[in-house]
């Protein structure tokens, strides 16, 4: 208990011009006791506290001089020293942050969200545990839909990097299916134009995330019927639904840097298919167009119509970081054949300039 209390109650006293007589009275207690509080010899008992607030219109923290904590603020201030971090790809320079947050807002349903999402980006396996424990604490809890659909996929997908398949699945069986997303269903039943926008806007942006994140699942299994043929026409499919959603790549500094990997990876693929140059050519060309606009993307708003209000951001201060990916994944050994084609010659040296 703050030993300031005593002062606290003198002055609340005197600033209301109450005697201690009437406030023992009101408290059913001896004026003495009221004085020895003043005097901070003793201390009021605890179930007194409230009686004691509700006398002088004030809160428990108040009468105690606890810190009062502007959570909206407070949280903001977290999210933008973690922004720079995963902006510039450290992902692990985050988590001392949102630990530091989760301990002093321990009940904040987007605190909890961000340490879970945190431990699930860096290693879902070493930090199962805890994706678990707070991904469980979220569904249970009070939060919105959005924050109980998170912590299903990360708990879900937890298990299964573990190779917990049966708790994997009983966890993926709480989620809803797409037919019935709650975000469908609103642009079913609203007449409001701003409030079906911003449904459809909210959906269109995620499930375009969540293409692009199955693609690239699947350019990692072996076993799709199909094989690498199929894995290259759903990477296509996915691109030229981006390209569709973001004309002229007019998008942030995350979604380009998926999107010059997957034109990188169709290009892989055709090398292993039909090793048509046109093609390798005309994706690897696209693949650099969005690792050089991904150096220079400007804080704004989109106006298109799928994505319509989504806000970009400026890009990280490590504003290089596709470019040198890029860079990498050109020196690979499947791109020796074309290594000496003045178009792929050319594409090195704009990279080169860029870096």
């Amino acid at each position: 208990m703050n030993i300031r209390l005593g002062e606290k109650l003198k002055s609340l006293r005197k600033e209301k011009n109450i005697s201690q007589e009437k406030l023992a009275q009101y408290l059913d207690v001896s004026f003495q006791a009221v004085s020895r509080w003043e005097n901070s010899s003793t201390y009021p008992d605890i179930e007194l506290l409230p009686e004691l607030a509700r006398f002088f219109g004030i809160t428990v923290d108040e009468l105690l001089g606890a810190e009062q904590i502007d959570e909206k603020k407070l949280y903001e201030e977290y999210e933008a020293r973690a922004a720079e971090f995963y902006r510039n790809g450290d992902i692990s320079g985050t988590l001392p942050i949102w630990q530091e947050a989760y301990h002093r807002l321990p009940n904040n349903i987007e605190v909890k969200e961000m340490l879970m999402s945190t431990y699930f980006d860096i290693d879902k396996v070493k930090y199962q545990k805890e994706i678990v424990e707070l991904g469980t604490e979220i569904y249970n809890g009070s939060g919105g839909s959005y924050y109980k659909g998170q912590a299903v996929w990360q708990i879900a997908r937890a298990y299964a990097a573990c190779g917990n398949r049966e708790m994997a699945e009983r966890w993926a069986l709480k989620s809803h299916q797409l037919n019935h997303s709650m975000e469908f269903l609103f642009v079913q039943i609203t007449d409001n134009g701003e409030e079906m926008l911003s449904q459809f806007r909210f959906a269109n942006y995620w499930y375009l995330n969540n293409l692009f994140y199955m693609s690239a699942k699947m350019a990692g299994c072996k076993s799709i019927p199909g094989g690498t043929e199929y894995i290259q026409a759903v990477s296509k499919t996915v691109t030229q639904m981006y390209e569709l959603a973001f004309p002229n790549d007019d998008m942030g500094f995350e979604d380009l840097k998926r999107m010059c990997e997957e034109h990188r990876s169709i290009a892989e693929d055709e090398i292993a298919l039909n090793q048509n140059e046109e093609v390798i050519k005309h994706h690897l060309t696209r693949a650099l167009q969005c690792a050089e606009k991904s150096v220079s993307v400007k804080d704004h708003d989109l106006k298109y119509p799928l994505v319509m209000g989504w806000h970009v951001y400026d890009a990280p201060s490590d504003n290089k970081q596709v470019v040198r990916l890029l860079k990498k994944e050109l020196a690979w050994n499947c791109f020796d054949e074309y290594r000496n084609k003045a178009w792929f010659v050319n594409i090195e040296n704009k990279l080169e300039q860029l870096m």
